[in-house]
């Protein structure tokens, strides 16, 4: 009897890691409507698809998987922000044929997150960086480029910074500095005008400072979605290590700015499947 119990529980444990491991390739689309009365009308209905943190994870040969689910939600921009390619880069040449396909259909907008700098020599990371210039993708860490539409235009901006303000990472994990307006302004500069304005942004929880610094939309990721999601409470802890992170997944506010948070696609995670973020416009 004793082995047929322990029969049970291994084959009950076993479909347990098996259904957390299926459930980590269990890609989804989260949507969400963003409304605003300082976006101009020509902008109202575009849509952003919005990657992050992909961590080299592999969704068929050559990311296709990932690539038709884009093309389904018939998005009018992409945009990344970071960590996509990290940890010596397996399958990282998945990843750039992933974003040389979407350089074909869509315009392509990326940030750096602390993984790309970190984990990649530095020819190797120029290299990759050459590949998606000659696809069309547009890096704008610490840059911004105009969007036009109808005569209008929307700023949309890129902040990538050093390691030393990520809590955790690498030498940092207890000698870091918090992330403040002067420091947003040294890295872009004051808010380049009264447009209304988009920052990509991988780290999230400096959303109260992008607010502060004038920004109508923010999208981030790296927390990647708690890691572990409970009811009600949802992600559990960051990859700070620190319980019940501010800005986690889904969409927050602050005054008129907002912050659209991914939980990412790759990583391990447990209740908390992978996901793209598509992310409608709508003017007031």
């Amino acid at each position: 009897m004793k082995k047929v119990f322990a029969v049970i529980k291994a084959a009950a444990v076993g479909g347990a890691v098996r259904a957390v491991v299926d459930q980590m390739s269990d890609l989804g689309v989260s949507r969400y409507t963003i409304e605003s009365d300082r976006l101009p009308k020509d902008f109202d209905g575009l849509k952003i698809a919005h990657l992050s943190d992909l961590h080299n994870k592999k969704y068929g040969d050559g990311d296709i998987e990932l690539y038709r689910l884009i093309e389904q939600e018939e998005p009018d921009i992409v945009v990344m922000t970071g960590d996509m390619i990290s940890h010596g880069a397996p399958n990282k040449e998945d990843f750039i044929r992933l974003v040389e396909r979407l350089c074909s259909k869509y315009p392509v907008f990326y940030v750096n997150g602390n993984h790309e700098r970190s984990d990649m020599s530095e020819s190797d990371y120029r290299r990759v960086a050459e590949r998606f210039h000659k696809a069309g993708a547009r890096c704008i860490d610490n840059a911004y480029v105009n969007l036009y539409k109808g005569g209008r235009v929307v700023k949309l901006c890129g902040l990538c910074y050093s390691a030393k303000f990520y809590r955790g990472v690498r030498q940092h994990k207890f000698n870091w500095n918090r992330f403040t307006l002067e420091d947003m302004v040294h890295y872009c500069g004051k808010k380049p005008s009264d447009d209304y304005t988009i920052l990509l942004a991988h780290n999230p929880l400096d959303f109260d400072v992008h607010a502060e610094w004038g920004a109508d939309l923010s999208f981030g990721g790296h927390i990647h979605g708690g890691f572990i999601r409970l009811p009600i409470v949802k992600g559990v802890i960051s990859p700070e290590l620190k319980l019940f992170p501010k800005y986690k997944e889904g969409v927050y506010s602050k005054g008129k700015s907002q912050l659209v948070v991914s939980r990412g696609l790759g990583r391990i995670r447990f209740f908390n499947p992978p996901e793209l973020v598509v992310v409608t416009l709508k003017s007031k």
